[in-house]
């Protein structure tokens, strides 16, 4: 078995062939006896991926998982798989455990050792959403939750966090972040537009220095837009260019602006708008698109 081991890290759900199929349980006495120390970290990473995808199969699995990504993140820092196993430990520890501080230590260390992982980003992000917000763990555990429901694709199950949030902690910091990421929900998942518009400004009515404001504005416009209701869609995106110019995207706005004025037949203002990003925005990558849009309503007086 140790020679299989050393041969294939492919997790044991997935063995085929005419090899014979050892149960975990001689997985786990081969590796516990084993003086080999690649048979053991190579089976420790076998392990742990099979218990970390097999969660059904038995109630232990994954305390079984964090054991062995805790073994592997301990003893075999040298081995390739050392960076994904902190990654997945860090996951299992936020998602499934809610252990703050131990999410923070876990994704710290991957910080450190790993300074260009894939992995940087969400890391960050995982560690300054539970340091800024452990005065209200209980708020951080709903907030938590709703991200673990909208991966998994269950939207309603994460709205309900979500408003759980902003119903019993409306003074936490995470109110913004909920209401932020209801709008999503609602934008992206659900299609529901109106209901989106509805959370995009609730948040910036509510908290008006959160570093959202400026996307849920834009996003307003979008779904305004998307609701073909021409008017409103232009007045919201005037409304970015006017208060988030700082934040760019401003070009982008400007050109959506003239192809609601296209939708309203308004050409001369469609040509106007479009003109205005020339001038204003001569670097955008809609300036030529907007000249071929000025070209075209030209040959085309009536659309």
């Amino acid at each position: 078995m140790e020679d299989r081991i050393k041969r294939s890290i492919k997790p044991l759900s997935k063995e085929k062939g005419g090899e014979k199929r050892y149960s975990v349980s001689e997985y786990e006495e081969c590796i516990r006896r084993t003086k080999d120390k690649n048979v053991k970290a190579w089976g420790k990473w076998l392990l742990a991926q099979f218990y970390h995808n097999n969660p059904h199969r038995q109630k232990d699995y994954l305390d079984k998982a964090i054991e062995c990504y805790t073994d592997i993140m301990k003893e075999f820092s040298d081995y390739p798989f050392h960076e994904e196993s902190l990654f997945r430990l860090g996951k299992l520890l936020f998602f499934e455990k809610l252990d703050h501080r131990k999410v923070c230590d876990v994704y710290q260390q991957l910080l450190k050792k790993y300074p260009r992982s894939k992995w940087v980003i969400i890391a960050k992000e995982r560690v300054g959403l539970v340091r800024d917000n452990l005065t209200y763990p209980r708020a951080l555990n709903y907030y938590i939750l709703a991200e673990k429901y909208f991966e998994q694709g269950k939207y309603e199950k994460s709205i309900q966090n979500l408003l759980d949030i902003i119903e019993k902690y409306p003074k936490s910091g995470l109110a913004s972040e909920a209401l932020y990421l209801l709008g999503d929900i609602y934008h992206f998942k659900l299609k529901d537009y109106s209901k989106a518009i509805d959370e995009y400004q609730n948040l910036i009515q509510e908290f008006p220095q959160s570093r959202f404001v400026a996307n849920a504005q834009f996003k307003i416009a979008e779904c305004c837009r998307k609701l073909e209701k021409w008017q409103e869609a232009i007045k919201a995106y005037r409304k970015f260019i006017k208060d988030y110019s700082q934040y760019g995207y401003s070009d982008y706005a400007q050109f959506y602006i003239g192809q609601c004025y296209e939708k309203l037949e308004d050409w001369k203002k469609a040509k106007d708008t479009y003109s205005s990003i020339s001038t204003n925005y001569p670097e955008s990558i809609w300036t030529d698109i907007a000249r071929n849009r000025i070209k075209y309503l030209d040959k085309h007086p009536g659309g």
